[in-house]
């Protein structure tokens, strides 16, 4: 297995979203995991966030430490939260990262597997150089429709630092929501460790 790392999301400060069903936030539910993960495979590195004066300030220290190993990929861990009826997994990546996009198909069509997760529909803004009919350069905007995929564009987008300023594949993963029934399915802290673990590893094979 190659060299992985799993990055906690939010901190203990900011908690993140707050799941009635897990009982947890999302900080401590993957606090948990990651523990369990560690017992597992001790060859993953975990990293968290320290409380700081913003989301920035908090991942620019670990994206340094990150920097410096030769990671084949990471994932950052959380969970939605939303109206009673959104459900669903999703995943956040570089728009041109084609190793990020294989990524987070995989484990979203592995969750979808595992847990019979809904891959939500995700509309994305894409803009397109054409050569119009006087041979000049244009840029065209449109919106695409994807499986469960966000395109970030640059570190200002919503969990766009760690995926923007990393020098390797990086997706922020969430699995499910959290403010809905979703969330039972995923109440077993060691199960849940061990589909981090097995996905990490057969995705490696």
């Amino acid at each position: 297995m190659g060299k992985i790392a799993l990055v906690i999301g939010h901190n203990p400060r900011g908690k993140g979203a707050y799941s009635p069903y897990l009982k947890l936030s999302e900080y401590e539910y993957w606090e948990n995991v990651c523990d369990e993960v560690k017992k597992m495979e001790e060859s993953i590195d975990i990293y968290s966030r320290k409380p700081e004066q913003n989301y920035i300030q908090e991942m620019k220290p670990i994206v340094t430490e990150i920097n410096k190993h030769n990671y084949n990929f990471i994932l950052e861990l959380h969970f939605n939260a939303g109206s009673p009826q959104a459900k669903g997994c999703e995943c956040l990546i570089y728009f041109k990262n084609k190793e990020a996009k294989k990524l987070a198909e995989s484990f979203m069509e592995k969750l979808k597997n595992k847990y019979g997760s809904n891959i939500r529909k995700e509309w994305n803004k894409v803009k397109e150089i054409k050569i119009n009919k006087d041979g000049k350069e244009e840029i065209i905007e449109k919106v695409i429709e994807t499986k469960g995929l966000i395109f970030i564009t640059d570190s200002r987008m919503r969990g766009g630092y760690g995926i923007c300023n990393t020098n390797c594949t990086y997706v922020l993963v969430e699995p499910f929501f959290g403010s809905n029934e979703e969330a039972d399915k995923f109440k077993n802290i060691k199960e849940m460790a061990k589909f981090i673990v097995d996905f990490i590893k057969s995705y490696e094979n």
